[in-house]
């Protein structure tokens, strides 16, 4: 998947909110409801029958599911394996009964849809992305709460009511997650969703949701990069070079914070502050610094699986980028960092033209890799990646 292509992606899937204006204008500052053009397509996210492709995922999903009711009418069921879709849909049906919304956590591979949107997501921001599915019945409510984490909602089953706070988002830090009491929803707007209906919400945003019918939906999950995050990678670029920046310091941590007397430590964190002040002042530092985040942001995430070829490659072999494969190169020292799902191949510099061809192209010949080089260099190039995922061979 190259960026054109993820962001065609979820320009598919905002349907008329241009995409420049959901990442310029939206994005962390307010809630949107989208419907209207590209409903089916959402709607579809999760196949043609959502609640056919849950149940049959019940030997990964049952024992991990989660649950939440504003008044419960009686004790959850036990979470646990089941023997088979049937016994799993007997316990989603325990939980419904006395009131609980079902959470279906891990779900973004259930479809090539929903798997799809969420890389999408992955690529455009360089971040990890998660996908859960919630399934509830018609007097379901859930109370009041926000969640540490933007969520991009698809109706797919059934009718909700969303109470949505209209008030300042604090955009809360992960961390901050003690309360002084039950939250309060406070000013709002109340939004009715129906299939093929679209919500994004900054996190931090206080909400709830009543069920108007059997409902399903997906919630996807992730933050967008922050300047806290922006300036860390700077400090984690630092620390690679400065040995002192690895260094323990808090070898006594407990002893110091209970008598609140830390040492030197404040002093040297001072100047560690400092080093980094005079560090991203330098021309290109917090370039590279972000290039190497985002490298490490790809390899990251979920491992490709290889599709091995059923013949030996040769430079006529036509091949393409797997469904799922997003790239980031970086360089230097001579040497290119090709950052995948799953793990970085580290490759001489020399090379850089064949692979920045090979990440733009969607789908090539082995003869068509540009560069000084032989075909067996090409082969080489291309069996690394079809061995690790990131392409496949087009079987004629």
């Amino acid at each position: 998947m190259i960026l054109r292509e993820a962001e065609a992606i979820l320009q598919d899937v905002l349907g008329d909110t241009p995409l420049d204006t959901f990442l310029d204008d939206i994005l962390g500052k307010r809630f949107l409801k989208a419907d209207g053009k590209g409903g089916a397509l959402r709607a579809a996210m999760m196949g043609q029958d959502a609640e056919a492709a849950i149940l049959a995922d019940y030997a990964r999903l049952a024992p991990k599911i989660g649950y939440h009711a504003l008044k419960a009418s009686g004790p959850a069921p036990e979470i646990g394996p089941v023997a088979d879709a049937g016994a799993f849909k007997a316990k989603v049906e325990a939980f419904h009964a006395n009131g609980y919304t079902v959470r279906l956590p891990e779900i973004r591979s259930l479809t090539p849809e929903l798997d799809r949107f969420v890389r999408a997501l992955e690529l455009v921001f360089h971040q990890p992305v998660k996908a859960e599915a919630f399934w509830s019945r018609g007097d379901a409510r859930a109370p009041v709460h926000h969640d540490d984490y933007d969520i991009i909602v698809v109706q797919i089953r059934g009718r909700k009511r969303w109470f949505i706070s209209t008030e300042p988002n604090p955009l809360p830090n992960a961390w901050k997650s003690v309360f002084d009491g039950p939250p309060e929803l406070g000013a709002h707007e109340v939004i009715e969703v129906e299939p093929g209906d679209l919500l994004y919400l900054p996190r931090g945003t206080k909400h709830c949701v009543d069920a108007m019918a059997d409902s399903i939906h997906v919630s996807i999950g992730f933050v967008p990069l922050t300047l806290r995050e922006a300036v860390i990678a700077c400090l984690d670029h630092l620390s690679d070079f400065d040995r002192p920046l690895r260094e323990p310091v808090g070898a006594r941590l407990a002893a110091q914070v209970a008598r609140g007397e830390f040492g030197e430590l404040p002093e040297r964190i001072r100047g560690a502050v400092e080093q980094l002040t005079r560090a991203v002042a330098s021309e290109g530092f917090v370039a590279d610094a972000l290039q190497r985040r985002s490298s490490r942001a790809i390899g990251d995430m979920t491992k490709l699986k290889p599709v091995l070829p059923s013949a030996p490659l040769t430079a006529d072999t036509q091949v393409k980028q797997s469904p799922l494969a997003v790239a980031h190169l970086s360089g230097g020292a001579g040497r290119v960092d090709f950052a995948y799902p799953g793990g970085h191949h580290y490759i001489h510099a020399g090379v850089t033209e064949a692979l920045a061809f090979m990440v733009g192209a969607p789908e090539f010949r082995v003869h068509d890799i540009p560069g000084a080089m032989g075909h067996d260099v090409r082969l080489a190039l291309v069996e690394k990646f079809v061995t690790t995922g990131f392409l496949q061979v087009v079987e004629s």
